[in-house]
């Protein structure tokens, strides 16, 4: 039935783009003071990724959409803007291969049809914007392209595995002149909060025409309730500089993560850490790490070049599987045939690290290769 759903809305958003696609997208005026921003965003693509050879779900072809509108309403004094963002994507087939040990994992392979990435109401009034709802995490600062609405492929460790994507709650942002400032309070993790507890987020920033500079901190007693509880937060700094078509940026972060208190991995039913984050180190102690990346960006009207390498240490707490640091490299190559159609590719390799004996065929690499049609 989901499956039906998802192709009878391709199906009329794809009339939809050939309808419009003699008007501008990019703006449609509804009155002099209401617009409608659309965009659609369709791909078709293979992906081989080894890290989960032991699945039997590591090479597959696929498709999916995504779907962007904003609709603005300027009033005497600001900006009324509902941003919204949804994914749809294709779920694997029920016929995944499992044991005892891939059980444990089986959560990480339950992909939605349809997913909300954004969905706020802002406020512009001059130099401040207030969002409510569920929006980009006001933590640190990335400047690179995604191509997949898999926003987790081939993006750096610590965006992977620590700082969130997306955040829900309320998000204040200040901006005047080279002064920027962002505070949060938000439930700490992407969706619905599992805890009555909330996050707090603050981020200090300088920026230029071609320049940034930010300082960002997220504390909160962690997601999940009672022996369930995993910590959450961590500090950062990121940058970035511009100089013709060229853009360099970077991340580092200090982590905080692992459970509150002693408890059972086998007992975990929701998607697992494939580097051996979700464990319990000492009560009330968290783990703590520290990592970052360097992103080299090159785009003209028709090529786009990507390297990102990473590097993440974690605290040595005696587990073999878990104290090895991670170390990363991304590089993406994009060509735009025409303004709305391009090619991708994206290759990921990381460092060869200690296994379990059950997932040793795995290894450490993976590919994407696919094609996007714009509107």
């Amino acid at each position: 039935m989901r499956a039906s759903r998802a192709k009878l809305i391709l199906i009329i958003l794809g009339l939809l783009g050939f309808f419009w696609q003699g008007y501008s997208l990019e703006k449609i005026n509804v009155t002099d003071s209401t617009g409608i921003q659309l965009d659609f965003t369709f791909r078709s693509y293979a992906i081989d990724d080894q890290r989960i050879y032991w699945s039997g779900l590591e090479m597959s072809f696929g498709a999916e959409a995504s779907i962007r509108a904003n609709i603005e309403k300027k009033f005497r004094g600001g900006v009324l803007t509902v941003e919204s963002e949804f994914f749809i994507d294709q779920p694997f087939g029920k016929n995944i291969l499992t044991d005892e040990k891939r059980e444990d994992y089986l959560a990480n392979f339950e992909l939605e049809t349809f997913t909300i990435s954004k969905l706020n109401l802002a406020l512009q009034l001059g130099k401040w914007n207030l969002k409510f709802g569920k929006a980009l995490t006001p933590f640190g600062r990335h400047h690179f392209d995604f191509f997949s609405n898999n926003l987790n492929f081939g993006a750096p460790f610590i965006r992977t595995e620590a700082i969130l994507w997306h955040e829900t709650g309320l998000v204040i942002h200040y901006e005047h002149k080279f002064i920027s400032f962002d505070i949060a309070i938000v439930n700490g993790e992407e969706n619905r909060d599992t805890n009555s507890s909330k996050a707090g987020i603050i981020r200090l920033g300088t920026q230029g025409k071609n320049w940034a500079l930010g300082f960002s901190y997220k504390v909160q007693d962690g997601i999940g309730s009672e022996q369930q509880k995993e910590y959450k937060g961590h500090t950062g700094i990121d940058f970035m500089v511009k100089i013709s078509r060229f853009t360099i940026s970077g991340e580092w972060i200090w982590d905080r993560y692992g459970f509150h208190r002693e408890f059972d991995v086998e007992d975990i039913y929701w998607p697992r850490s494939l580097y051996f984050r979700d464990i319990f180190y000492q009560y009330k102690t968290p783990i703590k790490g520290k990592g970052g990346y360097l992103n080299l960006s090159y785009e003209s009207p028709k090529l786009l070049l990507n390297v990102n390498y990473g590097e993440y240490y974690p605290q040595e707490i005696g587990h073999s599987l878990h104290d090895p640091p991670i170390k990363r490299l991304v590089a993406k190559i994009a060509y735009r045939f025409f303004k709305t159609f391009r090619l991708y590719f994206t290759g990921l390799l990381e460092n060869q690290r200690e296994e379990e004996s059950w997932s040793s065929g795995a290894k450490p690499w993976a590919l994407l290769l696919g094609l996007e049609y714009k509107l």
